[in-house]
């Protein structure tokens, strides 16, 4: 089980680098493609349309052909839009390039969640997909903050272009999961998967979660370089702290699996909004700010667990329906995150972010207190 859990997680860290590296290396890629970082920050919109967009349409592949064919043939589209990433000549073909990336990511992050589900033993499906989420440590940590330091030694494109070489790596290695997640004999869509009860409060609970992220993550890098004054590499450092503190969170996971859903995700979003308060009150102290970002880590770990099992387990038969539904909550709130972030960063800066980020944050611990109780393990799907 190994194997397919390190290829699982490091599919996961492709995906995630692409996603999360605009944001601190948004200054060198405006400077060198002659655009605004608002209208390259447009490409992680660009990006967030194309996974919101595949998600819904292919994921549903999944229950019909099977998670791990799916995956290696996102895994080879991903690959072409990293390369055409590093040659876009301007900042329409990085959008473009980027779109590419989310249609191979739309169909990818389904097919891995339901991967994860389907090869956890039984009692233990916290824990195995608490490390499969560990691949966005990696993306966070080698994907985000070494590629911005990377970035500043060798560019942004060559930073691409290693990106693609590793997604065709993968591709290469998923060969052995092609039997892995057979098809249920379900005919599934995004309208059977609608129906499954409980779908719709999850969604919303993963909609709370994710623009909440997105809406303060993607202007950590515009306020350490531009309002702070620092470089690039010290805005890489925050995704790095960041993601250490997503990574120490797997040694709490077993505590998931032990205290269950309903109890477990109040107290967990809760956390989490407190940490946006309290990087909203010292946003402008680097040092504390990278400090906050470990908690913001552990608890934003915690939360992405609990809300992938609440989903992932509501209906098996359906996984790859209902996590592409997942995927297209989470990646519309990718698209509207640059410009519901944007008006809150133009007017008050990073603390205008975070604060916004911790209303939707504690919008969701109020909507997990109506979660039922059930059995002792984050695998029990709620009522």
């Amino acid at each position: 089980m190994r194997t397919p859990i390190l290829i699982l997680m490091s599919a996961i860290g492709v995906i995630g680098a692409n996603s999360l590296l605009l944001s601190p290396v948004v200054t060198a890629v405006s400077q060198t493609l002659n655009a605004t970082s608002a209208e390259v920050m447009r490409a992680a919109s660009a990006y967030g349309l194309g996974v919101a967009a595949a998600a819904l349409l292919l994921a549903p592949l999944g229950d019909r052909i099977g998670a791990g064919r799916v995956l290696r043939a996102a895994l080879l589209l991903l690959g072409a839009g990293l390369g055409a990433s590093a040659a876009a000549p301007d900042v329409w073909t990085l959008m473009a390039a980027q779109a590419v990336c989310g249609l191979a990511a739309g169909a990818a992050l389904p097919s891995i969640y339901t991967l994860a589900m389907v090869i956890a033993p039984k009692g233990r499906e916290s824990r195995v997909l608490g490390l499969v989420l560990s691949g966005w440590t990696v993306s966070l940590v080698l994907g985000v903050s070494v590629s911005a330091w990377a970035t500043d030694l060798a560019g942004w494109r060559a930073v691409y272009g290693t990106l693609a070489g590793v997604a065709l790596l993968l591709w290469a290695a998923a060969a052995r999961l092609r039997g892995v997640g057979s098809p249920s004999g379900q005919a599934t869509s995004p309208l059977t998967a609608l129906r499954v009860p409980g779908i719709v409060r999850g969604l919303l609970s993963t909609a709370l979660m994710m623009l909440g992220f997105y809406s303060s993550y993607f202007f950590t890098g515009a306020h350490i370089t531009e309002d702070l004054g620092l470089s690039i590499t010290q805005a890489g450092l925050l995704p790095l702290f960041y993601g250490t503190g997503f990574g120490l969170a797997v040694l709490l996971d077993p505590l998931l699996d032990r205290l269950g859903l309903a109890r477990a995700t109040p107290p967990v979003f809760l956390a989490v909004t407190a940490s946006y308060l309290l990087m909203m009150v010292w946003a402008d102290s680097y040092g504390l700010l990278l400090g906050l970002a470990v908690l913001w880590g552990v608890g934003q770990h915690l939360a992405l667990n609990l809300v992938v099992a609440r989903v992932t387990l509501l209906d098996p038969s359906q996984r790859g329906a209902i996590m592409g539904l997942f995927s297209t909550v989470t990646y519309l709130c990718v698209f509207a995150a640059p410009f519901t972030g944007a008006a809150a960063y133009a007017v008050w800066g990073l603390a205008g972010c975070l604060g916004v980020s911790a209303l939707l944050s504690a919008c969701a611990a109020l909507e997990a207190l109506g979660l039922k109780p059930a059995a002792p393990s984050a695998g029990g799907a709620p009522a």
